[in-house]
Order: structure tokens, then C-alpha cells, then sequence
């Protein structure tokens, strides 16, 4: 059986990874949807979304990947375009939700690429269980160690998924104030959701 799981959708830091495991063989295999897919508009026009569909497609040929094995991809939204490729290649495909091996493994590649940037100090508990301290962590390392500071270093920046719909919020306010602000913008964009309806 073959399974796809991606890692760092919810990491402000960074691409996305996506691990394919062979789960008779234990083989493995990863791609990065580079963090530029979740930047200006190219973040906006869903890119990222063929991207992965492309990463997959040279994964599975990597690993021989035959139509007639069955395939469990992970529920999450940025594999969207490679459930799409895999029904039009004809896998036989289902959702699920990925544990390990597979979920560990790509967690990991997205772990080393954080510590590789200067993350060292998130470790696989934060970035697995405290999603609310990583993004504290991330946000504070691409202001320089100064979470109050209202810029993000450019080098680091170009690291970041600047086209979050909050990001610049958080970027150019002071933490407190940020956290404020995002509230108020995710109640009003609930909000106009309910218009909407």
C-alpha cells in the first residue's frame, strides 16, 4: 500500500512537504512545495496545488508505483491537487487520516529544514502538539528574537508564508496587539462567511 501525508501547511515558516511510504517495503520519499507557492500570487492562485500533484508524480515514478496498489492520502487541503492527479490517473485512492510511519517521517524532514534555518529551539513536540507556541516561535525568529518588533527581517521573510491572509498583521504590530487584531479580522471574515451563505 502506498500513503501520502504532507507536513508544514500550518507552519509560518517554510514550504510543504509531501512523503510517499511503500508500506510493505518501508521505502520513503519526500518533495518540497516551496515556500514561494505560499507567497504573493502565486499563494493566491492555489499553485501549490499542481506543485504537489507534480511532486507526487515523480515520487510514484521513483518508487515504481504501479496502478493496481491501493493509495491512502491524508484529508489535509494542500493535498487537494494530487487526490485530483491520482483519480485522473486512475489509482484506486482514499482519504484517511496518515499515523505512523509515514506521518513521523515527513514531520521529521520538516523539523531538520526548521532547525536548518536557525529554528533550534522547536523541537518535535512543539511542532506536532503546541501549534500556538511554534507559531510564537516562528514569528519571534523571523523578527529577529524581538516578538514585539512591527518588521520581519527580509532574509527571513523570504522564508515565510507571507501570503496568509493575517500575515502582515502579525508581522506589523507588536504581539499583543497583533493577537488583537488577528481576532478581530478571523470574526469579521467568520462573519462575512455567514453573509455569504
Amino acid at each position: 500500500m502506498i500513503q501520502i501525508d504532507d507536513a508544514g501547511w500550518g507552519c509560518l515558516i517554510g514550504g510543504v512537504f509531501i512523503g510517499v511510504y511503500r508500506t510493505e517495503t518501508g521505502e520513503f520519499r519526500y518533495g518540497e512545495i516551496p515556500v514561494t507557492c505560499f507567497q504573493g500570487t502565486t499563494f493566491t492562485q492555489r499553485e501549490y496545488l499542481d506543485v504537489g500533484a507534480n511532486i507526487v508524480q515523480r515520487l510514484f515514478t521513483n518508487l515504481a508505483v504501479s496502478r493496481s496498489e491501493p493509495v491512502e492520502v491524508c484529508t489535509g487541503y494542500v493535498l487537494g491537487g494530487i487526490r485530483e492527479w491520482l483519480t485522473d490517473k486512475g489509482y484506486e485512492w482514499h482519504p484517511t487520516k496518515i499515523t505512523n510511519p509515514l506521518q513521523v517521517l515527513v514531520e521529521t524532514v520538516l523539523l531538520q529544514t526548521l532547525h536548518g534555518y536557525g529554528l533550534r529551539d522547536v523541537d518535535y513536540e512543539i511542532l506536532t502538539q503546541k501549534q500556538g507556541l511554534l507559531f510564537w516561535k516562528c514569528l519571534r525568529w523571523l523578527k529577529g528574537g524581538d516578538i514585539d518588533a512591527t518588521r520581519a527581517l527580509p532574509e527571513r521573510e523570504a522564508l515565510a508564508k507571507t501570503g496568509w491572509a493575517s500575515y502582515r498583521i502579525w508581522v506589523e504590530n507588536p504581539y499583543a496587539v497583533a493577537k488583537q487584531k488577528a481576532a478581530a479580522f478571523k470574526a469579521a471574515r467568520r462573519q462575512r462567511a455567514r453573509w455569504e451563505r
